[in-house]
């Protein structure tokens, strides 16, 4: 009956909610199925069309409900939410010939590209799949009569019903808050406010897991539903809460006032058993918690870029003259380099006459010192989110450098026992905002938590490969935002931006551009820089979809934003 089963098991579809004036759950309600012919006559064009109807989660799925039989009425569309790559077969199945002249069992063959957990989570997992649909002849009209639990969903037809939203967790090492992607279906602003709710209250994703946690003691909850005030403040009131100290309090309702932002919601009024949370701030908007996001210090227009020995500045028509200190003034022979996202830092790789290469650092404008860090071939600086690290790859190794406020740089272990069996790394970026780290290696594209241990200690969390079957020959990679990465690549798309969850992909032009590629740099609102075979090139998102060259750059720059 059902081929492939086990690959849909084993996942939640993101809840369902409705409003009136407080939010509720539905789903617990019978739904209301439109009436009307099903327009395919044919099983094949049947279950096409169930899967391509199968996007919109209202009244439990009730525009796909039209192709199931009385038989299956019962369908479980919360037990799974798997996302489709755009193109689906449907054929016979083998078994379909001795069905008779009324029953049939189509085969549904498709790209799975991950699923949506319980909490709203893209969690990728890339696999084609088969599964065995049973139809059955009803008063002339084809209806599904058998199908597994769970919903599939193609990619734009996901996109068109769900919505983005970040929850927001703690960083436990700093105290300070970052974003976790997730999805909550469409709906009115009172059903978003409590969706928002319920990702925030089951903790972070997988993809943080261990990076961050939350403010949230294991015995909160609602104590009443999510409401919205005549004058327009929603109304969160906790239970479970009140033992919480004022600075797990504040980091609480910042978790919850950026959260519930994303949905629109502009000031939020938080109870704990109806008593105000913050007593002196019964009332807060995203403003008054703002500084307890991570954000970097305000990135320069243009990035520098290592070329011919010396870290240049670069101005709107390419390279120009080289930056103050020994970073710039011929010191030494840099191949290499990174600016630290805050605390004015470089770091650069040194060639010496004998061929190795030493990791340096210091202040971006005066005297570099040496770091235990050296090999034949030292490559992929990046800067943690405070600033006080250097990570770097040194003949294949990752190497980890503090770099304290006063006092030698000394390198400290890292535990990156995840990445065995990757394969050569040759770039890494650690996100502006931390929590996270992007690294290249055997030419894919892989994504981790960065998890503090005791003591300093430092550890790569559960790795996820983004898009294994559309990323391929992968070179170099930064973050173009705390959502989306940009990848460099020897292959047919040679640019493409992903978001951190692998869920959407979308390549940028390649005109202008000559593989191979070896760099790139990115960060928010500023241009993209590559260089290529032939020089560096600058890429906006205007200029008619075609990439710039940048004047008195050689194929050996390497651009680079701070972090």
């Amino acid at each position: 009956m059902l081929v492939c089963l086990a690959v849909l098991a084993g996942c939640a579809s993101v809840p369902e909610h409705s409003s009136v004036q407080v939010i509720r759950q539905t789903g617990d309600t019978g739904a209301a199925v439109p009436d009307g012919p099903i327009e395919d006559a044919d099983p094949l064009g049947l279950v096409r069309g169930f899967v391509n109807n199968s996007g919109s989660p209202e009244e439990r799925h009730a525009s796909a409900r039209r192709y199931l039989a009385d038989s299956a009425s019962t369908w479980d569309d919360g037990a799974t939410l798997t996302v489709l790559s755009e193109r689906f077969d449907t054929v016979f199945a083998p078994s379909s010939a001795d069905a008779g002249p009324d029953r049939a069992v189509v085969r549904l063959r498709a790209d799975r590209l991950g699923q949506v957990s319980p909490s709203g989570a893209f969690e990728p997992g890339p696999q084609p799949v088969e599964i065995d649909i049973g139809v059955v002849r009803q008063d002339d009209r084809w209806r599904i009569e058998r199908l597994p639990p769970g919903v599939l969903v193609r990619l734009s037809d996901f996109r068109g019903n769900y919505r983005s939203l970040r929850a927001w967790f703690v960083d436990p090492r700093r105290n300070t808050l970052l974003s976790d992607p997730h999805y909550i279906p469409n709906g009115r602003p009172g059903e978003l406010a409590a969706r928002a709710m319920d990702v925030l209250m089951r903790g972070p994703s997988r993809g943080l897991a261990g990076a961050a946690v939350t403010a949230f003691p294991a015995t909160a909850k609602l104590r009443s539903a999510v409401a919205e005030t005549p004058d327009g403040v929603v109304l969160v009131d906790l239970t479970g809460v009140s033992g919480l100290e004022p600075p797990d309090r504040q980091r609480l309702a910042a978790q919850i006032v950026l959260t519930l932002a994303e949905v629109s919601v502009p000031r939020v009024r938080l109870l704990s058993d109806g008593e105000p949370l913050l007593p002196d701030r019964p009332e807060l908007t995203r403003d008054d918690v703002g500084a307890m996001v991570a954000t970097p210090e305000r990135i320069p227009a243009y990035p520098l870029v290592v070329d011919d020995g010396r870290v240049h500045r670069v101005v709107e028509g390419g390279q120009d003259e080289p930056v103050a200190g020994q970073a710039g003034n011929g010191s030494f022979d840099v191949v290499d380099a990174a600016s630290s996202p805050r605390a004015g830092r470089i770091a650069v790789v040194s060639r010496e006459e004998s061929g190795t290469q030493r990791l340096l650092v210091g202040p971006a404008d005066g005297q570099l010192s040496a770091t235990p860090v050296s090999g034949s071939a030292v490559t992929a600086l990046s800067w943690n989110a405070s600033g006080d690290e250097i990570w770097a790859v040194a003949d294949g190794r990752v190497r980890r450098v503090l770099v304290p406020a006063a006092g030698a740089p000394g390198e400290a272990a890292v535990d990156t026992t995840v990445l065995d069996g990757a394969g050569p790394v040759v770039d890494l970026a650690h996100s502006r905002e931390g929590g996270r780290i992007a690294v290249v290696a055997d030419g894919r594209l892989l994504v981790a938590p960065v998890v503090p241990g005791p003591a300093g200690a430092v550890a790569l969390g559960p790795t996820r490969a983004l898009r294994p079957n559309d990323l391929d020959g992968v070179v170099a990679v930064d973050w173009r935002s705390e959502e989306q990465l940009v990848v460099a690549s020897d292959s047919e798309r040679p640019v493409v931006l992903v978001t951190i969850d692998g869920l959407v992909v979308d390549p940028l032009s390649g005109t202008n551009l000559t593989a191979p590629l070896h760099a790139v740099t990115a960060a928010p609102g500023r241009p993209i820089y590559v260089t290529d075979r032939t020089g560096m090139w600058t890429f906006s998102g205007s200029d008619l979809d075609a990439w710039k060259q940048a004047s008195g750059t050689s194929t050996s720059a390497r651009p680079f934003y701070p972090g």
